[in-house]
């Protein structure tokens, strides 16, 4: 059985242009690798997660599908 590459085809930039009436469904770890390929901090990571989350611009699957995004300083 040959494995097949997952290509991660998110980006940054079609993820902030994603309407609320059609969010992007994806994983918590896809998110964080579209957006950790072009944030300069891990805060800036976070905080444009929490933006698309909250936004509806993205629904995430899995084990972290809740909207519920506490944003907490460390």
């Amino acid at each position: 059985m040959a494995l097949v590459a997952h290509t991660l085809t998110h980006t940054l930039t079609n993820l902030e242009s994603a309407e609320p009436s059609h969010p992007e469904t994806l994983t918590l770890l896809d998110l964080v690798s579209a957006i950790a390929d072009e944030a300069e901090t891990d805060s800036e990571v976070v905080a444009t997660i929490q933006y698309l989350i909250e936004t509806g611009k993205v629904t995430l699957v899995g084990n972290f599908r809740s909207n519920d995004v506490d944003r907490r300083k460390a």
